[in-house]
């Protein structure tokens, strides 16, 4: 029948049965709606898949994937004759257990490139994937019907397990930097050895130059040794007449003359050549000689450094006194004793400084007025005991380095260097035991920024009228 009898026959089929003909239209066109839809959600899904494990990949690996997955299917298919034919299974059963060998090959690939990726190594994973290779191979070929056909099952297996180990190989440099194994026999390296090739990437002029001057070095070591050796006259003529020879080729050729640099290789291969019998005095230091003198170096520093925080410490425990002073330097000025030089007067003797322990002080804490004009006054925070110590032990150093020095000199000093008042100062020296005390036991020991109404930091009047009474005497 031709097109035209069919539609003829679909006309007057429909003209017959117009109910039946709707109801087939219908759900012709709910099966063109959803075929449409599967082959529009097929698409999506392979899009996706191809976006997210085929373009990231090279193209390399993408075709050993494939060829190792087709080489894997035949062998799948030689293993479904298997089990049917030898094995004797059928239906279901077959469909379950044919290919049990070769998803055990996919799964050791799969783990031995993650072991590789971890590792560096495949492991164990990959001798599995090459004895699964050969089993599925032996056991394939098994069932063959011909050779051709026997050695066409034992190559299928084999060309997948190549390829992954070539995408193993290819993974394995990339993540390490270097190839599995270096071949002793190559191309280059035969060049290599038979002179016909270059090992290093030096150009030919590099070459020449590199012979030219280890020519010279090698003539006028020969040139030398038979001088030393006392040869013949003639031998060594012969010798110097080669080294001259030598000498202008490598001038003439290498640029020796504005080069610097040749020629301190010259002089350089030279003077090696001439100290090789200086080889056999060398003596060699073994590496566990250099960790034992590390070893006592290292002792000899805790030692060194034990024995100065020792002194150190033993130094901030000890009292320097002052130079001693005569009675009559000692004045009174409101019932207090204040020294007011040194020395002695009419041969007595010097009595050493009266010393009075003093119980720590709190200080208040700092507080700020202000005055009619409008400026602060402020009391400066008393000093950390830490400080208070490091201050009375300056004083100590100062006295013990400086002894003619007396207190009022080191009032001053302490001064000076910590800015405080001259009150202030000769309470440290009085702390610090180098003056009798002459604070009242209610007093404090803070730091006050003025002595005077005008913010001078002049002497105060206990220290002005000590000082009065003492030139008076």
């Amino acid at each position: 029948m031709n097109p035209l009898d069919y539609a003829s026959a679909l006309f007057d089929y429909i003209t017959d049965n117009p109910g039946s003909s709707a109801v087939i239209a219908v759900l012709a066109l709910a099966a063109l709606a959803l075929a449409f839809l599967l082959l529009r959600l097929a698409w999506r899904a392979i899009c996706w898949l191809f976006g997210r494990y085929v373009a990231p990949r090279p193209v390399e690996d993408v075709l050993t994937i494939v060829s190792a997955s087709i080489a894997t299917g035949v062998s799948a298919q030689g293993m479904w004759r298997f089990s049917g034919d030898v094995l004797g299974f059928d239906g279901p059963l077959q469909l379950l257990l044919f290919a049990f060998i070769e998803v055990a090959m996919v799964t050791s690939a799969v783990r031995a490139r993650r072991n590789m990726r971890e590792n560096g190594r495949a492991g164990v994973d990959g001798l599995a994937v090459w004895a699964l290779t050969g089993l599925s191979a032996v056991l394939s070929s098994m069932d063959s019907g011909s050779f051709p056909e026997a050695v066409f099952r034992l190559a299928a297996p084999i060309v997948a397990a190549w390829l992954w180990e070539r995408s193993m190989a290819i993974e394995r440099q990339r993540l390490t930097g270097r190839t599995r194994i270096n071949w002793r026999l190559t191309p280059e390296r035969v060049l290599v050895r038979v002179g016909l090739a270059e090992s290093s990437d030096r150009t030919a002029t590099d070459v020449d130059t590199h012979r030219r001057l280890t020519r010279v070095a090698l003539t006028a070591k020969r040139a030398r040794a038979l001088r030393e050796t006392g040869a013949s006259d003639r031998k060594q003529a012969r010798a110097l007449a080669k080294l001259d020879k030598a000498m202008d080729r490598a001038v003439e050729h290498t640029g020796l003359v504005q080069d610097q640099a040749r020629q301190q290789q010259m002089l350089a291969q030279i003077a090696a050549l001439y100290n090789t019998a200086k080889l056999t005095e060398i003596q060699p230091r073994p590496f566990w000689q250099q960790l034992a003198d590390d070893k006592a170096a290292k002792e000899e520093r805790d030692r060194v450094a034990a024995d100065a925080v020792a002194q150190l410490r033993g130094f901030s425990d000890r009292h320097a006194p002052l130079p001693s002073a005569d009675a009559s330097t000692v004045a009174r000025t409101n019932g207090t004793p204040r020294v007011t030089g040194g020395g002695t007067t009419g041969g007595a003797a010097p009595t050493a400084p009266v010393t009075r322990p003093r119980p720590p002080v709190s200080r208040p804490p700092k507080t700020v007025t202000r005055k009619q004009n409008g400026t602060r006054h402020g009391t400066p925070a008393q000093p950390s005991r830490e400080e208070l110590e490091r201050r009375i032990t300056w004083l100590h150093d100062l006295a013990k380095t400086t002894p003619t020095l007396s207190v009022t000199d080191l009032r001053d000093r302490a001064v000076e260097e910590y800015g405080v008042s001259p009150r202030t100062a000769y309470r440290y020296i009085e702390q610090a035991g180098l003056a009798p005390s002459s604070t009242a036991a209610g007093d404090t020991t803070r730091d006050t920024p003025s002595d005077t109404p005008d913010g001078t930091t002049r002497d105060t009047p206990d220290d002005t009228a000590s000082s009065t009474s003492s030139d008076a005497a």
